[in-house]
């Protein structure tokens, strides 16, 4: 049994891990999530289905968790995992990556790397409902995420650590519409989720491996393993900041340039011009770093 846990992603995929989290009694459960409630939030999830549209997942998910497994230790902040203070990755001894981005995936596997922490990631959809796969990266030798992708794939991602929404198996020019879930999949996915992880770590398994689940298919369920790619950098030493920090950023709406020193995604995603408010900004200047540079 894990003591100590970290969970990226709150959706309806991640609000059934850290429900089977609570089930079987771990001892602490950190979350991290940026994003708000939406209406497929509420649908879809039974942690989050009386919640108001708006509301931080995470703030409203902790006391709800509290209620339900008072002898969990939960906490969590409504910030991206890449954001997360690292005295909580030293901490944790397994990682639940729920998140639905390459992008999200990508800074995971940095952050597993530097850490020293095994990944156990899910996602669910592309042609079908009726679709999902779990993933157990155990870290050292094995394979990560990133050794998965293409070599153009992931040195775009090294590059602009930015990406569209799609499965982590799907083609690279699958489009945003192509996902889809459903709560019971969500289900299914979130306990086979917990359980690789908790069966892989006492088992002590070393290697890399996915099960991938179509409930349209004769065969259900795959097991295919995964190979280290050579080309990866995240198993060489990394010193420095993780991600290429934005310095300078000019606002197109009213010309205004500003300093938000913050991750150069962050500022894609989330960033606002201080002066009007706008969200179309332009990146003009940034601090990179070790993982940047070796595929620039």
């Amino acid at each position: 049994m894990f003591r100590h846990v970290l969970v990226a992603g709150l959706g309806t995929l991640g609000s059934e891990v850290v429900k089977n989290l609570g089930l079987l009694g771990c001892e602490s459960v950190f979350i991290a999530d940026a994003d708000t409630i939406e209406e497929k939030n509420v649908s879809r999830s039974l942690l989050l289905c009386e919640a108001t549209v708006g509301q931080s997942k995470v703030l409203y998910a902790l006391d709800r968790l509290r209620t339900w497994f008072p002898q969990t230790q939960w906490s969590g902040v409504p910030v991206e995992v890449a954001d997360v203070e690292p005295d909580r990755f030293i901490q944790a001894e397994v990682l639940f990556s729920c998140v639905d981005t390459d992008l999200a995936r990508t800074e995971i596997a940095a952050l597993a790397a530097r850490y020293r922490i095994p990944i156990c990631d899910a996602g669910l959809g592309g042609i079908s409902t009726r679709v999902g796969r779990i993933s157990w990266f155990p870290g050292d030798a094995a394979a990560c995420f990133a050794c998965l992708l293409t070599s153009k794939r992931r040195a775009m991602l090294l590059n602009m650590w930015e990406s569209d929404v799609y499965a982590c198996w799907a083609d690279e020019h699958d489009k945003r519409d192509g996902w889809t879930s459903t709560a019971t999949m969500a289900s299914i996915v979130g306990g086979l989720q917990v359980e690789i992880a908790f069966s892989a770590s006492a088992r002590e398994v070393k290697e890399s491996f996915s099960v991938h689940l179509d409930l349209d298919q004769s065969s259900v369920s795959q097991t295919i393993q995964h190979r280290r790619s050579a080309e990866c950098p995240f198993h060489n030493e990394v010193t420095g900041a993780l991600f290429p920090i934005c310095t300078v950023a000019d606002c197109s709406a009213c010309s205004r340039q500003f300093s938000p020193n913050r991750r150069i995604s962050w500022v894609r995603r989330w960033g606002a011009c201080p002066f009007c408010g706008s969200h179309n900004i332009l990146i003009r200047d940034s601090l990179r770093n070790e993982l940047t540079g070796s595929v620039s």
